[in-house]
C-alpha cells in the first residue's frame, strides 16, 4: 500500500492543496492557536457527517459507470454523433445531480467508452453552467425570472463550448 498517495493525494492537484492546507494550519497552530483548533474540530465534524454520503455517491457513481454499455456511449456521444452528441452530452451534464464526487466519475466513465472530447467538455460545461439541480436553490435566493435567465443563458454555453473543442480536435 502506497501511504504517500493515501496521505498526499496521487497528482500534484492534490498535493498542492494538501500541503497549502498543512501550511496553512502550522501558521494558524502558532500564531492563532484557537482558530487553528475550531477550524480543525469544524472540519473534522463536517468530514464525520459526509463521509457516509459520499462514498455512497462515489458507489452510486461508480457502479452507473459500469452499466452503462459502451454500444451506447458510441452511438449516443461517440465521434460520429457530432452537434448531435454535443447537445445531448450538455444536457446530460446539466442535468446530472450531486456533487463533482458523484458526477464527475459518471462522466470520466463515459469518456472512458468512447465519448468524443467535445462531448466530454459539453458535459463538464452543462454540469458548471446549467446546474439543474441548483434551480430550486437559486429560486430560494432569487425570483423566477432572474433563475429563469440563468438557465437561459446557460443552456448555449456546453453546446457552444463543445462545438469549439470539436472544430480544434476534428
Amino acid at each position: 500500500m502506497n501511504w504517500f498517495g493515501i496521505l498526499f493525494g496521487k497528482g500534484w492537484a492534490q498535493r498542492i492543496i494538501i500541503f497549502g492546507a498543512i501550511i496553512l494550519y502550522l501558521y494558524l497552530g502558532v500564531t492563532k492557536p484557537e482558530v487553528a483548533k475550531k477550524g480543525i474540530t469544524g472540519a473534522g465534524k463536517t468530514f464525520a457527517s459526509l463521509f457516509t454520503l459520499i462514498f455512497a455517491a462515489l458507489l452510486i457513481s461508480r457502479a452507473i459507470g459500469l452499466l452503462l454499455p459502451m454500444e451506447t456511449v458510441m452511438e449516443w456521444f461517440g465521434e460520429d454523433t457530432g452537434i448531435k452528441g454535443i447537445i445531448r452530452g450538455g444536457l446530460l451534464g446539466g442535468v446530472l445531480q450531486g456533487g463533482p464526487y458523484a458526477v464527475y466519475p459518471i462522466i470520466k466513465s463515459i469518456a472512458d467508452k468512447g465519448a468524443h472530447i467535445s462531448v466530454v467538455m459539453a458535459m463538464l460545461m452543462g454540469y458548471g453552467a446549467i446546474g439543474l439541480a441548483r434551480v430550486a436553490y437559486g429560486l430560494v435566493f432569487f425570483d423566477a425570472k432572474i433563475v429563469g435567465l440563468r438557465l437561459l443563458l446557460a443552456i448555449p454555453v456546453p453546446i457552444v463550448a463543445g462545438i469549439l473543442v470539436y472544430l480544434l480536435y476534428d
